[in-house]
Parts: C-alpha cells; sequence; structure tokens
C-alpha cells in the first residue's frame, strides 16, 4: 500500500529531470544559434554612434542563413540632436567561403532631442525655456552588409562586418526623412554548431 502512494510522487520527480535535460538541450540550442553584435552606427556616416544587440538563426545551410536581430542603440548629431533606437530586423546572410552579404530588411522605433535649448510661448506671450521631452520615431530600416565570418576556415566564433543601412525618420515635418548610416560592427557566436 505504501507503494502506491510513493510511486506518483517518484513520476513526478522522474518528470522534472527528463524536463530539466530538455531545458539544457534547449539552452545548448539557444547558445548554438545566439550571437551577440557590437556596431559602430555613424548617422550621415560622420556622426558616431553606437549600437549593441543580439543575432538569432533562424535556419542555416552551407551557403545561405536566415537571421533576427534586435538592436539597441543612439548617435549623436553634434548641433543638432541626439537620437536613440530600439530596432529589429529579418534578415538573409549568403556565404562564399568565409566571405559573406547580408541584406536586411525591418522596423524600429527612435526617440530624439533637440540640442540645445527649446523655448515657446507663455499665455502672456512671453518666451519661456521649455523642457525637452524629444520626439517619437518610426523608423522602417534596410541594410546590406559585406563581411568576413571566421568560423568558416579558422574555427574562430566572430565575425566582422560593414556597410550602409538606410533608414526612414517618421513625422519629420510630416514627411520620412531619408538618412543613411554606415555601420562596422562585430558578431561573436556563443557555441558553435
Amino acid at each position: 500500500m505504501r507503494i502506491i502512494q510513493i510511486a506518483p510522487l517518484l513520476l513526478l520527480l522522474w518528470s522534472f529531470s527528463v524536463r530539466a535535460q530538455e531545458s539544457d538541450e534547449a539552452k545548448t540550442k539557444l547558445k548554438e544559434k545566439l550571437a551577440i553584435k557590437l556596431e559602430y552606427f555613424g548617422e550621415l556616416v560622420l556622426h558616431p554612434g553606437l549600437s549593441i544587440g543580439l543575432d538569432y538563426t533562424v535556419k542555416t545551410n552551407n551557403w545561405a542563413t536566415v537571421h533576427w536581430d534586435i538592436d539597441l542603440g543612439g548617435y549623436w548629431h553634434r548641433w543638432n540632436h541626439t537620437s536613440v533606437f530600439l530596432k529589429t530586423t529579418i534578415g538573409s546572410r549568403l556565404v562564399i567561403g568565409p566571405v559573406f552579404t547580408d541584406i536586411n530588411i525591418g522596423i524600429g522605433y527612435m526617440h530624439s532631442w533637440a540640442a540645445g535649448a527649446i523655448y515657446q510661448r507663455t499665455e502672456e506671450q512671453n518666451i519661456k525655456k521649455a523642457i525637452n521631452w524629444g520626439h517619437s520615431h518610426f523608423m522602417p530600416n534596410a541594410s546590406f552588409l559585406i563581411g568576413w565570418d571566421g568560423r568558416k576556415r579558422n574555427s574562430l566564433p566572430w565575425r566582422i562586418y560593414l556597410g550602409p543601412e538606410i533608414y526612414l525618420q517618421s513625422s519629420f515635418n510630416h514627411i520620412f526623412l531619408p538618412h543613411i548610416a554606415a555601420k562596422i560592427g562585430f558578431a561573436y557566436k556563443f557555441n558553435q554548431q
């Protein structure tokens, strides 16, 4: 009778150990598919910025990879504005030996603050300094990158790349204002596949 009472408890404990093994396998697979990125993001090429992000491999074969990226970054346009952004992209990486091209398209959110004091008119028709809360913008984007993947020949867990990114800044004087940025990046893959 005692064994009948203990059996459900043993089955429950055994199921937790199986789930723990599945969880370890899932963590290993995630590490094989995940890379961390650090990029120089030069808006209009010369206005410095940085971006950090994650690159998740969705599907891969010998010559192509589909990946999903999330980036958080910002840049400083001297005497004009400072911006931060959060964006996500989906891309296709075509590989020829250690060299690759990467084509990406995505959307994002950008918040910009004017570089300097902002003034507003008061009810008494005077001028006073206003609080700079900034402006929010929708940020559709596309990029074309060329790079070198160290995993292909030398079994190095990183890749380097560079190229332009074109993005639009919404609601800028009631239009989509086009921008171009130079990207130079480094991606480190946690585990090799």
